[in-house]
C-alpha cells in the first residue's frame, strides 16, 4: 500500500541533504512556494491507512512483542498475563490472580542475546587503511559521533547488533537535517552551523511497510513507511519512494490532535539517488519481501516454556508450604444462621479435635499436600530446560559443562562462531553502505568505505590444554613465534596492546652481547648477513 500524498517541491530549497517542500519560518505570503506550503497543509490521510502495516510486518508483530517483553523482563512478562500464562478451564480470576502472582522469571534468554551480540566487540570497529588508501579526515571525525549524542561508531554497531540478532532485523538511518541555501553555501558554512549527516536506530516493529525491487541490475530498496513515536508530542509518519529514475522523494506526515487524521507537513526530494535506511537481517528472508525467520525463535519460545514450568513450581511449592488441612469423619462447626461453616482457626499453641459422629466413630484431620516427587520432576525438568535453552542459544559454555564431553564442547562451540561470525560480517556490509551514504551527503568522492569488524573470536574448551599445545608446538619448532604470539593474542593471554615488533627489540635488548652460549629463538627475525669473502691469495 503507498500513501501518496502531493509532492510540491521548488529548486530553492535545493542543498546536499533534502529538497525541502517549505521552510515555514520564512515562507513568502504570496507566489507559487506560498501556494505549495497550502497545498501540503491541505493533503490529509486517515490513520487506519497510513498507520496500517504490510501483510510481512503483520507477520512478524508477534516475535516482537514476545522478545521485547522478554528484553524488557519479568514485569513484562508478568503484565501480559494470559498470552504467556494461560489460564485453566473453569480457573476463577482469585485463583489465577494468586498463581500469576506467585511466577518466577529466569532471563536466560536476555543472556544469550547479549552474549551472541557482544562477540564482535572484543575490538573496535576500525576503518580499514592501507598504503594506498587513507580515510578522509571528515570521515573519521564522524566516526567518532556518528549520532550526534557522542557515540562512535563502536557503540552505535554494539546496539544494532543486538537489536538485530533480538529482533532478526534492525535499520541505519542517515539523516539530513534540511539546510537554509540563504545562509548555508558552502562546506565550511556547514560547519560553523554544525549541519551534518547523523545516524539513528529504526527498530523493526517501527517499520510500517518495505519494499525493494532491482533497478540498473542491483536490488535496493524502492519504498519504506516509517513509524516515528515519541520524535514529538504527536505521531508522525515518513514516507521515502525511489522511482526508476533514481529520484528519491519524501513525505512527513503529523497527527492530527484529537483526530484519527495525518496532515502532510513535509516532503521533496532528496539529492542522494538512494532511500538513506540500511537493513541489518540476522534472520533468513522469506522470499523478497521483509518477513524474516529469526535464527532466536527458538530460544524465545522456549524461554517462554521455561516461565510456565518455574512458574509451576513455584505454585506448587506455595501449595506445599501452605497445604490444606481436611476433616475427615465428621461435621462441621456451623454458626447461628444453620447454613454457613464457621472459620477455623489455625496456628501453634491450638488444638483440633476429632469430634466424634453420630455413630461414636471419632474424626480425624490430616494435611492435603502436593508429592514432593512432582516437586523434584519439575525441577529436574526445569535445569534441563534451561541447558537446552543455552544450546538453543549457541552457548554451550556457559551452561553446565560438565555435561558435556570434549567433541560435544568444541563441536557446539564451532556452531557459534559459525553463526555469530556471518552476523559480524553482515554488520560490516551494513556499516559500509551507511557510510557510503555518508560520504554521498558530505560530498566526498573517489573513496569506498572499508570496515573492519572483529570476527577472530572463539569458544575455547576449558582449561589450558590448547595454550598447552600452542607452547609445545613452538619448543618443537612447529610455530613460528609470531603465529605463537597471535594464538596467544586471540585467547586473550596477551594484551590487546600487545606489540610484536616491540616485543622483539625488548628481547633483543636483554641478550648479553658477550654471552655466546645463549640459544637466541629470535634468530630467523634478525636481518640476514651479507656473506663473508674469502681474502685473495
Amino acid at each position: 500500500m503507498h500513501i501518496r500524498a502531493r509532492l510540491l517541491t521548488s529548486t530553492a530549497f535545493a542543498n546536499p541533504g533534502a529538497v525541502a517542500l517549505a521552510n515555514h519560518n520564512k515562507t513568502p505570503d504570496t507566489g507559487p512556494l506560498r501556494a505549495a506550503v497550502e497545498a501540503m497543509e491541505q493533503t490529509i490521510v486517515e490513520a487506519d491507512e497510513i498507520m496500517k502495516r504490510a501483510p510481512d510486518m503483520v507477520a512478524m508483530l508477534p516475535y516482537w512483542d514476545m522478545t521485547d517483553d522478554i528484553v524488557e523482563g519479568y514485569d513484562a512478562v508478568k503484565a501480559a498475563g494470559q498470552k504467556y500464562l494461560p489460564k485453566f478451564v473453569d480457573e476463577e480470576k482469585d485463583d489465577y490472580d494468586l498463581r500469576l502472582g506467585l511466577t518466577k522469571f529466569t532471563n536466560v534468554y536476555r543472556d544469550i542475546v547479549e552474549s551472541l551480540a557482544a562477540k564482535p566487540f572484543e575490538e573496535e570497529v576500525t576503518f580499514i587503511k592501507t598504503d594506498t588508501k587513507t580515510v578522509p579526515a571528515e570521515l573519521e571525525d564522524f566516526a567518532e559521533n556518528v549520532d550526534g549524542a557522542g557515540n562512535n561508531m563502536t557503540v552505535f554497531a554494539s546496539l544494532t547488533m543486538f537489536n538485530g540478532v533480538n529482533s532478526a532485523i534492525d535499520w541505519i538511518f542517515v539523516d539530513y537535517p534540511t539546510v537554509d541555501r540563504e545562509r548555508v553555501r558552502t562546506k565550511d558554512d556547514q560547519k560553523k552551523a554544525g549541519i551534518r549527516p547523523f545516524w539513528s536506530h529504526v527498530l523493526g516493529r517501527n517499520i510500517l511497510e518495505a519494499k525493494d525491487k532491482v533497478i540498473n541490475g542491483k536490488r535496493v530498496l524502492s519504498y519504506i513507511r516509517i513509524y516515528e513515536p515519541g520524535v514529538t508530542e504527536l505521531d508522525r509518519v515518513r514516507v521515502f519512494e525511489r522511482g526508476d529514475n533514481n529520484v528519491v522523494t519524501w513525505e512527513l506526515f503529523e497527527k492530527i490532535e484529537n483526530k484519527k487524521q495525518f496532515r502532510l507537513v513535509d516532503g521533496g526530494t532528496l539529492s542522494i539517488p538512494i532511500i538513506p535506511l540500511v537493513p541489518f537481517i540476522t534472520g533468513r528472508r522469506d522470499g523478497a519481501n521483509f518477513k524474516i525467520f529469526p535464527a532466536m525463535r527458538d530460544a524465545a519460545d522456549l524461554q517462554i516454556k521455561l516461565y510456565q514450568s518455574e512458574s509451576a513450581l513455584e505454585y506448587i511449592s506455595n501449595l506445599a508450604g501452605y497445604p490444606m488441612l481436611a476433616a475427615n469423619g465428621m461435621r462441621p462447626e456451623m454458626e447461628a444462621d444453620g447454613k454457613t461453616p464457621k472459620k477455623l482457626k489455625r496456628g501453634p499453641s491450638r488444638v483440633l479435635w476429632g469430634v466424634p459422629d453420630g455413630n461414636g466413630n471419632s474424626g480425624s484431620w490430616a494435611y492435603v499436600e502436593p508429592s514432593s516427587q512432582s516437586m523434584t520432576f519439575l525441577q529436574s525438568k526445569n535445569e534441563d530446560t534451561k541447558q537446552d535453552l543455552r544450546e538453543l542459544g549457541r552457548q554451550p559454555l556457559t551452561a553446565n559443562s560438565g555435561n558435556l564431553t570434549v567433541i560435544t564442547t568444541a563441536y557446539a562451540a564451532g556452531k557459534s562462531k559459525s553463526a555469530v561470525s556471518a552476523w559480524a560480517l553482515a554488520l560490516k556490509d551494513t556499516l559500509e553502505n551507511a557510510f557510503l551514504i555518508t560520504t554521498m551527503y558530505m560530498g566526498i568522492k573517489d573513496y569506498e568505505p572499508e570496515i573492519n569488524v572483529y570476527t577472530e573470536f572463539d569458544n575455547f574448551t576449558e582449561g589450558n590444554s590448547d595454550i598447552e599445545a600452542l607452547g609445545k608446538a613452538r619448543e618443537n619448532g612447529d610455530l613460528s613465534q609470531e603465529t605463537y604470539w597471535s594464538e596467544l593474542k586471540r585467547r586473550k593471554v596477551l594484551s590487546p596492546e600487545f606489540d610484536m615488533e616491540k616485543e622483539r627489540e625488548r628481547l633483543l635488548s636483554e641478550v648479553p652481547a658477550d654471552d655466546t652460549n645463549l640459544d637466541i629463538t629470535l634468530e630467523d627475525d634478525l636481518p640476514p648477513q651479507p656473506p663473508i669473502k674469502e681474502p685473495k691469495q
